[in-house]
C-alpha cells in the first residue's frame, strides 16, 4: 500500500507539475509582456525627451554663432562711432578757438578782415588752407 500511495502521490505530483507550469507559465508570460510594455514606453518617453533636449541645444548653438556674429559687427562698428565721436569732440574743442574759427570762415566761406583781399586758388582750397595770408 505504501508503494500505491507513492505512486499516487508521484501521479498527483506529475499532475501538479503539468497544471502549474502553465498557470505560471502564463503569469510570468503577462508579467514579463507588462514588463517590456512598461520598459518599452519608457525607452520612447525617454527617446522623446532626449530629441526634445538636443533639439533644443542645436537650436540655442545656431542662435549663439549668430548672436556672436552679431556682436562682432557691432564691436566693429562701436569702434567705428568712438573714433567718429573723438574726431567730433576734438573738433568741438577746436570750435571754442576764435583764430581756428576764424581761419576756417576765410578758408571755406572767403570771409576777409578788413582791408584783406581774397584770391581762390583751385589747388589751395581743395587742401583747406587760406589764400589772404601770403
Amino acid at each position: 500500500m505504501k508503494k500505491q500511495k507513492l505512486l499516487t502521490n508521484k501521479k498527483d505530483e506529475k499532475l501538479d507539475l503539468a497544471v502549474q507550469p502553465l498557470s505560471e507559465l502564463t503569469t510570468s508570460t503577462n508579467g514579463m509582456l507588462f514588463k517590456r510594455r512598461r520598459l518599452a514606453i519608457m525607452f520612447v518617453i525617454a527617446f522623446a525627451v532626449f530629441t526634445i533636449i538636443g533639439f533644443n541645444l542645436f537650436k540655442n548653438s545656431q542662435r549663439l554663432l549668430s548672436l556672436q556674429d552679431t556682436k562682432v559687427e557691432v564691436v566693429k562698428e562701436n569702434e567705428k562711432v568712438m573714433d567718429n565721436k573723438e574726431d567730433l569732440e576734438h573738433e568741438v574743442n577746436l570750435l571754442h578757438d576764435s583764430d581756428y574759427v576764424a581761419k576756417i570762415a576765410r578758408s571755406k566761406y572767403f570771409y576777409s578782415k578788413e582791408g584783406e583781399q581774397v584770391y581762390s586758388i583751385p589747388e589751395l582750397n581743395s587742401s583747406n588752407q587760406t589764400s589772404g595770408n601770403k
